[in-house]
């Protein structure tokens, strides 16, 4: 580890920490302290693009794209029907790239843009109702979409937007979670929030964005469409059983299991991406392993 990130690292422990002490301190005035934790919650962390992300984005061609009053940072290549790319909470365009020319090769057109609050989009903040209004400001703008591919939150957040009335004929989801509420849990527990600051925040977000928890679970969902989730049996982000959850519950759904991989490198793995793009294509799939039908299912990659 460099000098650099160790600094880092320890700025990131302070920071926590102190955190952490705020929001014992803060039981005494509920409201602020909902509020900051409401703000947490929404905002994104920040990654940079690497090169070979920068180098592929650099040959597509740019636009924006308005969601309400944002311009959402837009990419496209290649020609044909068109498959949108959704990267997860923290991500930015460049992280699905690694599907960008195969699904070119296979004859569609790609899009990928920058939700709210991520990558070079404007504004600071984010949430999962935030992705899925900008899946529907892309599909309007670019649609009829084909099909879309989504990571983790991104995923979720295809889900919700067909199930919602956003028109495509499949969704391959990439380590998904089955509810947001559930993380509110995790969230409230990481940075140590207490039950009734949590609940307070919970009810914030509700306000703020017009809906209930229920509206955002995953696994529950009632449409034609066909999925395919991928999952790793060891994902320390999203658990296994999140995919499994989402399947049984979708029709027309299917799970491949990946071993090795975790949360991050199932994007770019190329067994994972030579399977999705034959299922956005609607051919058989790759001839590694057997294929199951529903959650009992599990087509395993080793690696």
């Amino acid at each position: 580890m460099t000098k650099r990130a160790r600094r880092r690292r320890r700025v990131r422990r302070v920071l926590l920490g102190a955190l952490r002490r705020s929001f014992r301190i803060a039981r005494f005035t509920p409201s602020l302290s909902s509020r900051l934790a409401e703000e947490l919650f929404r905002t994104p962390p920040k990654h940079a693009r690497l090169r070979r992300e920068e180098r592929e984005l650099a040959a597509a061609r740019f636009s924006r794209t308005a969601d309400g009053g944002v311009l959402l940072p837009t990419w496209k290549w290649g020609k044909g029907p068109p498959v949108l790319l959704v990267h997860g909470w923290g991500g930015h365009s460049g992280r699905l790239t690694p599907f960008v020319r195969p699904l070119v090769e296979a004859g569609f057109s790609v899009i990928s843009f920058d939700a709210p609050g991520h990558g070079d989009a404007p504004g600071r903040y984010s949430s999962l109702p935030d992705f899925v209004n900008a899946i529907r400001a892309i599909a309007r703008k670019h649609g009829p979409i084909e099909a879309a591919i989504g990571h983790s939150l991104g995923g979720a957040a295809c889900a919700l937007a067909v199930r919602d009335g956003v028109e495509m004929s499949r969704i391959v989801l990439l380590a998904p979670p089955a509810e947001a509420e559930k993380y509110t849990g995790r969230f409230a527990r990481f940075f140590g929030i207490p039950p009734k600051t949590h609940e307070a925040m919970k009810r914030r977000l509700e306000r703020r964005y017009r809906i209930r928890w229920s509206d955002l679970k995953v696994a529950g969902g009632d449409c034609p469409v066909r999925m395919l989730v991928f999952h790793d049996g060891r994902d320390g982000k999203i658990p296994f059983k999140d995919g499994e959850e989402i399947v049984r519950a979708w029709p027309n759904a299917e799970l491949v299991q990946t071993r090795g991989l975790g949360h991050h490198r199932i994007v770019r793995d190329r067994r994972v991406v030579v399977h999705a793009v034959a299922f956005v294509g609607g051919a058989p799939p790759p001839p590694v392993a057997t294929r199951r039908r529903r959650p009992e299912l599990a087509t395993v990659f080793a690696s």
